[in-house]
Order: structure tokens, then sequence, then C-alpha cells
């Protein structure tokens, strides 16, 4: 018993002593070789600051555009140049925290009602986002989606209203304050009377009256083929292609290129190409993954913001005075398209950079309806028209090189595309309504 004592001694012993010698060359090889767990730091920090940078360009894009108020039984569009109400909303859902949402209604009376409260703010997205976007949280299954916001006198909840099925959303609060928003909204010193009109999915500002529309000018910076090229295909194993139809092609491989215009033909429309097996994705998915595009692009987003979605495709235009910009043939800033196969992202490589104080020009716009009415009387037929807007057009002002001159006119979306008032009434809607119809009798 006496020699088992000892050897159990000694293996105890030996033990030890190896247990601690291997603790001392770990401690030795922390101590000097921390490259790996300084990897590991650091790519979590990297994780950390693109979910960051990503959220706060979602921020930026994904935001009300336009708000509107009620005074004496008349609804109005509000704006205010030094105290943007779709801006100080966004502050104010900073600090909010979201308990729960339900569905309360799908009745088309009840929209109706509530689009016409006038104790509400109404804050309206052009087009519908996603209630996971806007809340950053997955705090609805199936993710609905919205496209406007109503407030009312209470800071305990809110709002969420979808034109095309009628649906409205309740949201309650958790450090909800909107009271700084109300105060704008009774004070906006930019009040222009308008009405709601049903078109096909959605209910429409209609201005009511002929009015006088500002034109504003804008100094403009045009980045160079080379920059786009370095951001989106990167500098090595690039190779470039002409062709006789005034294109280059840049192209990384076989798999993704960017096709620019030659200089000489005055054009600024760029395109980039990704070809990719893609599988299909929700809404939220594909506008929180069109801002990685948007942002490679390196484009300035102060005042650039999500404007349409069409079929597959995401759009972003800048916006002035609360009115988007379109540049080349009716085409908004930047356009994302996701398809089974490919990412297209089509962009204008020219941005707005510095304004130029107004210098008193207007132009005078007739009302909505009159609009609509020509539509009609030209043929357009009108359960095809989406939307009917006031927007910017991009004029070049020949006083200065760099010098471009917004112009306000109508656009209108129908038969799914935008195209201005002039354009539409140049359209041959006799043969436009024949292939339409032909592709609704195929898809029987």
């Amino acid at each position: 018993m006496k020699s088992k004592f000892k050897l159990g001694d000694a293996l105890l012993l030996i033990g030890t002593l190896a247990v601690f010698g291997l603790s001392i060359v770990l401690w030795i090889f922390i101590m000097t070789n921390d490259q790996y767990f300084n990897h590991i730091s650091q790519t979590s920090r990297v994780t950390e600051q693109t979910r960051s940078r990503r959220d706060r360009i979602v921020s930026n894009l994904y935001i009300p555009t336009n708000s509107y108020g009620f005074k004496n039984g008349q609804l109005y569009r509000l704006y205010d140049a030094k105290k943007n109400l779709p801006l100080e909303f966004v502050k104010e859902v900073k600090g909010v925290k979201y308990r729960n949402i339900k569905k309360i209604s799908t009745d088309k009376k009840e929209y109706e009602e509530m689009l016409h409260d006038s104790e509400c703010i109404q804050l309206s997205f052009p087009k519908e986002v996603s209630i996971n976007l806007f809340t950053k949280k997955n705090v609805k299954k199936g993710d609905p989606k919205f496209r406007r916001v109503f407030i009312t006198n209470s800071n305990d909840f809110l709002y969420l209203g979808n034109d095309k099925t009628y649906t409205i959303y309740r949201i309650n609060l958790i450090k909800g304050n909107f009271n700084k928003l109300r105060s704008y909204a009774s004070n906006a010193r930019g009040k222009i009377p308008v009405e709601f009109v049903r078109l096909k999915n959605c209910y429409e500002v209609f201005f009511t009256k002929q009015d006088h529309w500002r034109i504003y000018s804008y100094l403009t910076n045009t980045q160079t083929d080379s920059y786009f090229v370095s951001r989106l295909l990167g500098t090595t194993n690039v190779t470039t292609r002409s062709n006789k139809k005034g294109w280059v092609t840049y192209s990384l491989n076989y798999y993704t290129n960017l096709r620019v215009p030659k200089a000489k033909t005055d054009r600024h429309d760029f395109h980039y190409t990704r070809y990719e097996k893609r599988k299909d994705k929700t809404l939220n998915d594909q506008l929180l993954e069109s801002v990685s595009f948007v942002h490679k692009l390196g484009l300035s987003e102060q005042d650039l913001r999500y404007f349409d979605t069409t079929d597959d495709s995401i759009s972003y235009a800048n916006y002035v005075e609360g009115i988007p910009v379109f540049w080349d043939n009716s085409s908004p800033q930047v356009v994302t398209s996701f398809t089974g196969d490919a990412v297209k992202v089509d962009f204008n490589n020219t941005d707005l950079q510095i304004p130029i104080p107004f210098d008193g020009q207007t132009k005078t716009l007739p009302s909505s309806a009159t609009v609509m009415q020509r539509l009609v009387n030209a043929g357009m037929r009108k359960e095809e028209i989406q939307r009917i807007i006031v927007a910017f057009g991009v004029e070049k002002d020949n006083s200065h090189d760099h010098l471009v001159n917004l112009v306000p006119g109508y656009y209108v979306k129908a038969y799914n595309q935008w195209k201005s008032l002039a354009e539409w009434e140049k359209v041959d809607f006799l043969s436009l309504n024949k292939y339409k119809q032909a592709i609704m009798e195929e898809g029987k």
C-alpha cells in the first residue's frame, strides 16, 4: 500500500508539472503570436462597420419623400426648406422601440376615411417598402408592405397604410414623441392644395389648380469611365472593347462588365452587369441588396432617395425640394435590376453638386386632372395610368459647361414605364393598346 501511494504521488506530481508546463507554453504563444486573435477582432470590427454603414445608407435612401396635412378641411402638400418634415420624422423614430404590429383593417371605406382624417399628419413613400425594413426588425411574419405613415395625436402608436390592398396596420411604440413634427407641420411655409385620386394601384396626389413652379439651377460633377471601372471591376485584369455603335465595354471576365458611352456621344448612361445564378428574394432582401450597389457607385447619396419598383427593378432618384429629378430619357439616377441569372445596375455618371441661388424663373403647370384628361383624349387607357407626378427634367444650360437647369413638368407612369407628358403624347396608343391586349390574352 505504501509503494502504491508513492507511485500515485509521483504520477500526480508529473501530471501537475505537465499541466503547468503546457500553461507556460500556451501563455508564451498567446503573448508572442496574437496575430490570429487580432484577425478575429479585426474581422468582427469590419463586419460591425459594414453593418453600421449599410444601416446608415438605408436610413438615408429609404425615407418618406412627401408630407401632407389638413387645414380647414383642405388637404395640403406640406414643405419647408428649413424644416424638412420627412427628415424630422426619421430623427424622431430613431429612438423609438416597436412593441408589436397588428393588422386592423382591409376595408376600402375605412382606408379612405384614414386618408381624409384631418387629425392626421401623413408621410408617404413614392412606392411600397417593407415593414421590416422600416423597423429594422422582423416584427411581422411575411414582411408585409406599406406606403403611408399616419401620425395621430398620440405618441403611443402610429399607423401604416398600403394603398394597393387598403390595409391599415397599427404599431405600438415605446418612447415615441412626434411633438416637434406636429409643430413643423402646422407651421410649414409651403402649402400646396392637393387631393387624393385613386389610380391603378394607389392613391395619387393630384394638384388641384394651375400653378407656377420654380426652375432651379445646379452645377454638376461628371465622373470618368476609369472612376467607375475601378469601383465596379477593380484595377487589374480588365479588358476594353469598343464597337461602332458608340459604346465601350470594360470586362473583368466573361461574367462581369461595364458598358459606357464613348466620350464624344455626350451621353451619360452607364450599364453594369454581373451574371450569376440567383434565388428568389423578398422585397426586403432586394431593397437591402440594392443598397450595396448604390453605395459602390460612389455617387453623392445626400439627396438620393428610393423612388420606385417595377417588376424586378428598384430605382433611386435625386430629390430637390421634395420633387424627384429625371435625367436622360426620363431616367432616375440609379436603377438596380435582379433577374434569375444576373444583377444589372443602370446609372447616370453625373451628380448634382452645388445649387445656384434662385433667379426667379418659373414654369406654369396645369392641374393634374387636366393632364390625365389630355392623356385619355390622346388614347391612353385610364386603367393603365399608375402614377402622375410633378418632377424635374434636367436641361443643359449653355452659359456654363457644368450648369444644368431643373425644369418642372409632369411625368407619368403607365403600361409599367415612365415618360414625360410630352413623350406620352407622341405615342401611338392604338398600337400600344392592341399589343397590351394581345399580351393579356396570351397569358390567359
